[in-house]
């Protein structure tokens, strides 16, 4: 299972990029204003976790893996 977390201003930016995403369109993606990305991306405002996640989630889904929920991590696996 592919996972990348995302937490901080220099990764998110890595993720648009290994995206292809520019401001506007890594803003329509997460669902936040171009201007809100361009200050997680220059460290002025902490990055959300839901927007990391979020990011995550994207990336796992054009990668075509599946995704782990935070359900599926806190719940132990049946034999």
């Amino acid at each position: 299972m592919v996972r990348n977390d995302i937490r901080t201003a220099q990764e998110l930016a890595a993720w648009m990029k290994r995206m292809n995403l520019s401001l506007t369109s890594a803003a329509e993606q997460l669902g936040r204003k171009r201007a809100t990305i361009a200050r997680y991306v220059n460290g002025i405002t902490d990055l959300p976790e839901s927007v990391a996640r979020h990011a995550a989630v994207i990336e796992a889904a054009r990668s075509g893996q599946p995704f782990e929920s935070r359900m599926a991590r806190r719940m132990p696996r049946m034999a």
